[in-house]
């Protein structure tokens, strides 16, 4: 639904400049934004998509975020809108990212090549809607998902405050690319936890591959975030022959590490081609297991491996005594060796700065829609 935008504003000739995310989108009259959900109506700035949501939200296992050290083994109450701040060439979740909303936020079209009236109905849904949704399903966490959250920032805002008070943890899954005003906000609400989607390590990826002008918003992003108590967690995904090389691996390794801390998980991913197909190869295990060793090299406690089966990729290690803490078989928790009060089975090394909420010891993957 319309509802007027948050950090706006207002500049000559009736044209608005939004601060949401690090476009920053000088926006005409009657014109959207890169993101295509915000709108300048006669000199306001309006969000198309506030309380706009693709369905009524549905039950995901954690890892799925991908999230491992943060409340492992439980169930994500996951939801998401249309709209993007990037343009990547490889995006899986494509259809509803590259989708623009109608301008009362009821449904959502593409407008772009083959694909020209393809359309799909958007549930409208109210803060407090959604918190007796959430609370009705028993999820302990809440993770805004599958298209950017930050461009869906006074919902996530609205939201997040009475979630907060049923003792809800909120997640972000999200590209990073936000502004120092709008990370301020989304601190002081008391965000929980945030997946972060470092994709390269070069502005010149970054224009190529995500249509967006550096790489430097998404990093002050994570430091932001890290450095102001939000659980932070890193993605790359490998993308053969564009940012599969071992010293791209090596500087992201060495930039989490610097600016993040040793205990930051990272999660390496695998690649498969899908939409404007960057890359016509899958990631190789190869090179998979090679920034998985580099990542440990590096001295990052964390590392792991997603979309493929690797043996160490997929569990948890003690930092102290490297025995495994959590073994995961697919989504799933199949071994837990930490003590009740959050420490390592084997040597008592203290993990209340490394794994974040309680672990779920009855975990199952779970997946379902409401």
């Amino acid at each position: 639904m319309k509802k007027e935008a948050r950090l706006w504003d207002i500049l000559g000739d009736n044209k608005v400049k939004c601060h949401v995310c690090a476009n920053e989108c000088i926006i005409l009259p009657d014109k959207v934004g890169i993101c295509r959900t915000r709108k300048n109506i006669n000199g306001v700035l309006y969000t198309l998509i506030y309380g706009s949501m693709i369905s009524r939200g549905s039950l995901d296992p954690i890892e799925k975020k991908p999230l491992y050290n943060y409340w492992p083994g439980h169930t994500a109450y996951s939801i998401a809108s249309v709209g993007c701040s990037f343009r990547c060439l490889n995006c899986q979740n494509w259809s509803i990212s590259q989708a623009t909303p109608s301008d009362n936020g009821d449904e959502g079209y593409i407008d772009f090549e083959d694909y020209r009236d393809r359309k799909m109905s958007l549930v409208e849904m109210t803060p407090e809607e959604l918190v007796k949704r959430v609370v009705k399903s028993g999820a302990k966490t809440l993770a805004y998902t599958y298209n950017e959250p930050l461009i869906w920032h006074e919902w996530i805002l609205d939201t997040a405050r009475l979630l907060h008070k049923e003792d809800i943890k909120t997640i972000l899954v999200t590209n990073g690319f936000s502004t120092p005003e709008a990370s301020k906000e989304l601190i002081d609400i008391g965000i929980g936890a945030a997946n972060i989607d470092i994709k390269g390590m070069t502005d010149e990826f970054y224009k190529k591959i995500c249509g967006a002008p550096s790489v430097q918003p998404v990093l002050d992003t994570a430091k932001r975030f890290k450095s102001n108590g939000i659980h932070v967690e890193i993605t790359n995904l490998i993308i053969p022959d564009i940012n599969d090389d071992e010293k791209d691996i090596k500087k992201l390794c060495d930039w989490v590490y610097d600016n993040l801390g040793e205990n930051t998980p990272l999660h390496f991913s695998a690649y498969h081609p899908d939409y404007k197909r960057p890359s016509e190869k899958r990631t190789s295990f190869g090179i998979l297991d090679k920034a998985y060793n580099i990542a440990k090299e590096t001295g990052l406690f964390f590392p792991y491996v997603g979309n493929i089966k690797h043996e160490k990729g997929s569990n948890t290690y003690c930092p102290n005594c490297g025995e495994i803490l959590i073994s995961r078989m697919g989504f799933s928790l199949s071994k837990i060796n930490i003590t009740d009060d959050n420490k390592c089975k084997n040597c008592s090394y203290d993990l209340n700065k490394d794994i974040i909420g309680e672990i779920n010891k009855s975990a199952s993957s779970r997946f379902s829609f409401f």
